[in-house]
């Protein structure tokens, strides 16, 4: 929003105004016309609204060039205004005075929209600096308080996730039976690396494939026989790097969108297809249209977003009459 200064240039035109009434005194013009001290000011206050809406623009870039076309501009209003006032006593007498070299007049006009121009400019340019200067100082102060604002804020989300994870092993303790013992562990787990890898670009394979296999118990749990997943990476890419959560956004991918029954058990595959790509495919059985929740592609589109950010790489989606995959990008551990 371009902030003109209405009033300031106000009072510097009147200043001007009355400095050209003294000015003229000291040549005995006592009598110089009212309008002739209106004219006056409009000529400055006009120079400077001009100005201020130059020196604002995106273009001309430079302050330079703006100068330029202010003062250019200055010069316009006031050999306009002069023509304007012709008829008024005092610029008439001028101008039988200086008929016979009208040069001289043109001159004269030049010369005090050049000298207004500048001097107009100059406190434009300085009033300009001083309103960037405490803006950026405003946005300094906005960005601190934003900046205290978050942390607060991750300390305070820091004390509900730990709540809950502290409360998981009590109630760990309290349980006796040992097939919800493991699940309350494995879901320990699985919590415990969402709540570290939360904050990380990248976290290994290794980390990423241990929290999978806490993830796929808690899903056999639920899908017991119908759901079988085969996990078969090397050791030698245990020290690769993946965006977290990859393998576990993929493998629910799978499971929302396909049947899994005892009949027809939904199989999931991980493995490497030997070009540093890590490949999650299942077999497509995919459910109705009655049955099937509307899906938002969120999971593939956050792990695309996440791999074209960190490394402005796709990943690759294939999918065929029996089988979907999903391959991404393994890392170097220096990545």
């Amino acid at each position: 929003m371009k902030k003109f200064y209405p009033l300031t240039g106000a009072i510097i035109s009147v200043f001007i105004a009355l400095l050209g009434q003294v000015l003229r005194a000291r040549r005995e013009e006592m009598l110089s016309s009212l309008l002739v001290l209106l004219g006056s000011f409009i000529n400055a206050f006009l120079s400077w609204l001009w100005i201020q809406y130059i020196i604002q623009r995106d273009r001309p870039a430079g302050y330079g060039w703006k100068a330029l076309v202010a003062v250019t501009g200055c010069i316009v209003v006031s050999i306009a205004l002069f023509y304007l006032l012709r008829d008024v006593a005092e610029v008439r007498n001028r101008m039988e005075v200086l008929q016979r070299s009208m040069k001289a007049v043109y001159f004269l006009l030049v010369a005090r929209g050049l000298i207004l121009g500048g001097f107009l400019y100059f406190i434009a340019f300085l009033l300009r600096m001083s309103a960037l200067s405490q803006q950026s100082r405003l946005e300094n102060a906005r960005l601190k308080q934003e900046n205290l604002q978050a942390r607060l804020s991750l300390l305070q989300e820091q004390i509900r996730p730990h709540f809950l994870f502290n409360s998981l092993g009590t109630l760990r303790t309290m349980v006796q039976e040992p097939p919800a013992r493991e699940f309350i562990q494995r879901l320990s787990e699985v919590y415990r690396y969402l709540l570290g890898s939360r904050m990380a670009d990248m976290v290994e394979l290794k980390a990423e494939l241990d929290f999978t296999q806490a993830y796929l118990h808690i899903l056999r749990e639920r899908f017991e026989d119908a759901l079988i997943a085969d996990i078969q990476i090397p050791a030698a890419y245990y020290n690769k790097k993946i965006p977290p959560s990859t393998l576990q956004l993929l493998i629910e991918n799978a499971v929302k969108h396909n049947v899994a029954t005892i009949e027809t058990p939904l199989r999931i595959r991980i493995f490497v297809d030997g070009a540093d790509r890590l490949v999650v495919s299942n077999s497509l059985q995919r459910k109705t249209v009655a049955n099937e929740s509307p899906g938002t592609g969120t999971g593939l589109s956050n792990i695309r977003e996440r791999y074209r950010i960190l490394t402005g790489s796709d990943i690759s989606i294939k999918e065929e009459v029996d089988g979907f995959s999903v391959s991404v990008f393994l890392l170097d551990s220096r990545s």
